[in-house]
């Protein structure tokens, strides 16, 4: 089998490989037996032929030792006639191998020359193109010396053989037949799966991502197969949502700024530059919206980075949680006075969470800043952080407009925003918090 690659052109489709491997597979597997089985046949026959020799020659060796045999052939020849079968000779034959007396049913006894032996022996002739078993056995009874000459002529055995080697030949071409066809159900089966993802592939390259593969109730490889590969689109659709999501969020905060500073310069070369004061206010304000940009790339850029989330833990190292906590809550407090911002840390001052020290404050600046920034009359900020079950807890409470019921469950959605206006300060902390849960050491 392992010479049959070299048989198969390499440039067939996959279903003609399928179907000549299947042929190919069960036309060896059925040659085989049935050479297996001819020639098991074969010796089976042969085995029952010598046995069946064997028998007769012991039925007319006992006849001749338990009469009154002296070489008189009246005696004798009726009952061996009688003994005799068809296409079978009976011969018995003197010292001198001359022939004493011969029996012979449809065997001509030129076929066989008269021979006398000193010990028995059983051998196979095959003159005139006939197969011939010869049994000789040595007697000596009554002062008669001599051989018992049973020749049996396989030609039914023959018969039989060659009509099962034609039986052979004419079940091989119906096997070749059958095999080719059988082959090519079996590829059009095991192909199936494949051929409708192939069609889904297209109806996605022509409709785009909604295609999806249709599963079958029975669960096997190609089952699976079809499986993962809508779960793979299903993947490759939320992120290809994600990513123009994306690019609606960065192009909506680039473009204000932008939008500005285009209007200053324009405001410049039209007339400002002869005006101190309107030009340096206009440069003012141009720089003050080029650092947002400055400040909306650095986080585009930070967004990049927790792809990588691999790189970054392997570099963490382990941050005193306490204490950066109440450096930043200190910080937030000076510079936004008019709040009232309260801690209580309910963790150790020893206790340490691997994550690098600036995104732990970015994190917590981020969530201050939120909570500042959509505050609305009561001015009240509480920060509760509790570890528990090997888990830090960082609860940020403010009163400010708040998150809508409807859209609590796509909060830790990549690039998910409820108002599309908002800063990119929260859009980075949802897909941050997203790929970092916060669990100790």
């Amino acid at each position: 089998m392992k010479g049959l690659k070299y048989l198969i052109p390499k440039h067939i489709n996959i279903k003609w490989k399928l179907t000549l491997w299947a042929a190919f597979l069960m036309i060896f597997l059925f040659l085989s037996y049935n050479v297996l089985q001819y020639f098991v046949i074969q010796n089976w026959v042969v085995n029952q032929e010598k046995q069946t020799l064997q028998k007769k020659m012991e039925e007319v060796t006992a006849y001749i030792q338990n009469s009154s045999f002296k070489g008189n052939v009246s005696e004798s020849e009726h009952y061996l006639d009688v003994l005799n079968e068809k296409y079978q000779l009976i011969r018995i034959v003197k010292e001198d191998n001359s022939p004493l007396f011969t029996i012979s049913d449809e065997v001509p006894q030129s076929w066989v020359a008269p021979k006398n032996v000193t010990k028995e022996e059983l051998v196979e002739f095959s003159p005139k193109g006939d197969r011939l078993l010869i049994f000789r056995r040595p007697i000596e009874v009554n002062g008669f010396k001599g051989t018992v000459e049973i020749v049996r002529n396989l030609e039914n055995f023959d018969s039989l053989i060659n009509q099962i080697f034609m039986l052979v030949i004419v079940t091989g071409l119906v096997a070749i037949l059958l095999s080719l066809f059988g082959g090519r159900l079996i590829s059009f089966q095991l192909l199936k799966p494949i051929n409708s993802m192939i069609r889904t592939m297209r109806g996605i390259k022509e409709n785009g991502l909604k295609e999806r593969v249709q599963i079958n109730k029975q669960r096997d490889e190609m089952t699976e197969l079809g499986v993962m590969f809508n779960e793979l689109m299903d993947n490759l659709e939320k992120s290809f949502q994600q990513q123009q999501q994306f690019v609606e969020d960065a192009s909506h905060e680039l473009k204000t700024p932008l939008s500005i500073i285009h209007g200053h310069l324009s405001l410049i070369k039209r007339w400002g530059k002869d005006d101190p004061k309107v030009l340096e206010r206009s440069i003012d304000l141009s720089l003050n919206e080029t650092n947002r940009l400055i400040n909306l790339v650095s986080e585009l850029l930070a967004l990049s980075r927790v792809e990588e989330p691999t790189t970054t833990m392997n570099s963490s190292i382990n941050v005193k949680v306490k204490e950066s906590l109440v450096e930043i809550v200190e910080n937030f407090q000076t510079v936004n006075n008019d709040f009232e911002i309260s801690s209580t840390i309910d963790i150790s001052t020893d206790f340490t969470l691997k994550i690098l020290k600036s995104h732990l404050e970015q994190i917590m600046i981020i969530l201050l800043d939120n909570a500042i920034k959509y505050s609305t009359n009561e001015k009240v900020i509480q920060i509760n952080v509790r570890h528990t079950d090997k888990q830090l807890t960082i609860e940020v409470k403010d009163y400010g407009v708040g998150i809508p019921k409807e859209e609590l469950s796509f909060v830790l959605n990549r690039f998910y925003r409820v108002d599309k206006a908002r800063s990119r300060s929260a859009l980075f902390f949802m897909k941050y918090v997203n790929f970092h849960s916060f669990r100790s050491k």
